[in-house]
């Protein structure tokens, strides 16, 4: 990295691999502004930035003293290419590749400076793309602020989604009474006036995936494990386990960052029949204060395990003391006595409650990394595909919605003069054999049309304007085995070219 850094032509084919060349310390915004990446992947490239710039700044230093050369001793000339297709060429000489470093004259500064800030800008305002964080830090008068990424990780159907719709008081998520609604991992922002949390929604942990859909949905959770600042497990009254080993493995072994177990759906314990023929399998429980017991044991660095019944909204009293927790306030101690009588294995042992600082201290000091409005960085049309593909869940049986991917093809926003402001939409629903499209199409036509009527309401609830929507029914095959449609459909990550 420092002979890439210092341009020596040792390491060139690592900047040509990733399509940059480092320049001075005053560019460095290159790092967040050029590469398309998902939020976490920007988030680290701004802490990357923080470390690189004393190397740039020796580096600079060894420029004014004539020690260095401030052009790269390569042929190669690079494009950086936007989200668009749009592609931005930066201005340099191009001479033949040497190893020798060549001394130069003093740079100058103005001119230097000049040039930095016009290529920033240019690379700020062409550079646009889904989930891209800001080039430069969200200025906080509150030099107290914190901000971190918590990452929700449990069993399919668990209430994951519902309980991410909870925390930050959005229907932002889909959520529906089968397992693996969730597909993708989902940002979801929750910003106070001292504290910003940026919640992922994972997939449900699978054991052995099938095909490799499942495979990438995997690997958005392993990413969630490894990036998350805190982790929020997801469990119900029944203590389902998360079924995967080796995940589990690196939940027990990840004591380093704080952890809350959440034993959601808490209101079942007055419906379950604990006699049931079912409830008697090793390991299942039937009452919270086991489930505690239980979790406990498996977790037992675990900073707290809190009840909760997610479905009931954001005023349950469990969702309120995770929120608390998380946010560092107002009152983390009359949030947790609001849950009742404690239950023994709630905290670690020896610990009878949480502080107010103890709950600010999850929560590590940092600028905000969005802005106080923004609830997501997923676009309106993606969420639009989600809640036409949960409705596909609530209308077809068996295994039918799994074999479903949707596609927003158009998306039209009202025009400011509309006597009747509408959104237009065209989307097509992707199956894998001929057979399945004739199922989804329905007897006539009624099943498409039944999925297009229940869709529409449930857009115009969220987007809160007439929607028109057209569905098309298209055979894609096999499309949940092929990597190049994964990777286009946003499931798998597009590989570099060498």
């Amino acid at each position: 990295l420092c002979c890439s850094l210092l341009h020596f032509p040792t390491l060139h084919s690592i900047q040509h691999n990733f399509r940059f060349r480092l320049g001075t310390s005053e560019q460095l915004p290159w790092l967040v502004a050029i590469l398309p990446s998902t939020s976490l992947f920007s988030y680290r490239l701004n802490v990357l930035a923080e470390l690189v710039r004393g190397i740039m700044s020796l580096r600079a230093y060894l420029v004014s003293l004539g020690v260095l050369s401030l052009h790269c001793q390569s042929a190669t000339t690079d494009a950086f290419a936007s989200s668009s297709g749009s592609v931005l060429r930066r201005r340099h000489t191009t001479r033949k590749a040497t190893s020798k470093v060549k001394l130069t004259a003093k740079y100058d500064e103005a001119e230097k400076e000049e040039k930095a800030e016009n290529l920033v800008r240019d690379l700020d305002s062409t550079f646009e793309y889904e989930g891209r964080l800001p080039a430069t830090p969200i200025p906080s008068a509150n030099h107290d602020f914190r901000c971190g990424f918590v990452g929700i990780v449990g069993a399919p159907n668990m209430g994951k989604s519902t309980l991410l719709n909870s925390l930050i008081d959005t229907d932002l998520c889909v959520a529906t009474n089968r397992p693996q609604t969730t597909r993708h991992s989902i940002l979801g922002v929750l910003t106070t006036k001292d504290c910003q949390l940026c919640f992922y929604d994972t997939p449900g942990v699978i054991d052995d995936p099938a095909y490799k859909l499942q495979e990438g949905m995997m690997e958005a959770v392993k990413g969630t494990l490894k990036d998350a600042e805190v982790l929020l497990i997801v469990t119900d009254l029944f203590s389902t386990p998360i079924p995967n080993d080796d995940l589990f493995a690196t939940v027990q072994k990840s004591t380093h960052k704080p952890t809350i177990v959440v034993i959601n759906k808490v209101d079942l314990a007055d419906k379950v029949n604990p006699d049931a023929e079912v409830n008697n399998e090793t390991g299942r429980t039937t009452t919270v204060s086991d489930a505690v017991t239980k979790w406990r044991g498996l977790l037992p660095e675990a900073m707290a395990i809190i009840p909760a019944c997610a479905s009931a909204g954001p005023d349950d009293v469990g969702v309120k003391a995770i929120r608390s927790m998380l946010t560092g306030g107002p009152d983390v101690p009359a949030a947790i006595r609001d849950l009742g009588r404690p239950i023994p294995g709630m905290f670690p042992e020896g610990v009878k409650f949480i502080t107010n600082e103890e709950a600010q201290a999850i929560i590590p000091i940092s600028p905000p990394l969005y802005d106080e409005d923004t609830l997501t960085d997923r676009s309106e049309r993606f969420f639009a595909s989600e809640m036409i593909r949960a409705t596909l869940f609530e209308k077809l049986k068996k295994e039918m919605p799994y074999c479903c991917e949707v596609r927003v093809t158009e998306f039209k926003e009202p025009q400011p003069d509309d006597k009747k402001p509408t959104i237009r939409m065209k989307a097509t629903i992707l199956v894998e054999r001929d057979s399945q499209k004739g199922i989804v199409v329905g007897k006539g036509g009624q099943k498409i049309k039944d999925v297009g009527v229940n869709a529409r309401k449930k857009l115009e609830d969220f987007f809160q304007q007439r929607v028109y929507l057209e569905l098309f029914v298209k055979v894609d095959k096999d499309w949940r085995r092929n990597e190049k449609k994964l990777q286009e459909y946003g499931y798998l990550p597009n590989k570099r070219s060498k």
